[in-house]
């Protein structure tokens, strides 16, 4: 296949054609229509799902209380495991020299 002699006039009459393709191919779509759903009033239907009920809004200071708790029993479980750590290394030397 040769290349076109003007490239410039084939680009355009591509990106044109694809362009008109698209178009009539969003024409020949239908419109889109209201779904009736058996059972639903119309009003229930426009109204939408129902809305979530929150729980209690939360303070930043009771947050930051949560959270100095949560910490202090991570450091509390942390030196509880240094603790062991330590009783077990200390074994662990005894048995290794010979």
């Amino acid at each position: 296949m040769q290349p076109p002699k003007d490239q410039g006039l084939f680009l355009t009459v591509f990106i044109t054609v694809c362009v008109v393709v698209i178009l009539g191919g969003w024409l020949a779509l239908p419109v889109h229509k209201k779904v009736v759903i058996e059972g639903v009033e119309e009003s229930e239907a426009e109204q939408g799902p129902e809305p979530v009920i929150l729980g209690p809004a939360v303070t930043p200071e009771e947050r930051i209380r949560q959270m100095e708790r949560i910490i202090g029993l991570a450091e509390a479980a942390v030196a509880d495991l240094e603790k062991t750590g330590s009783k077990e290394t200390g074994s662990k030397k005894k048995g290794s020299t010979p």
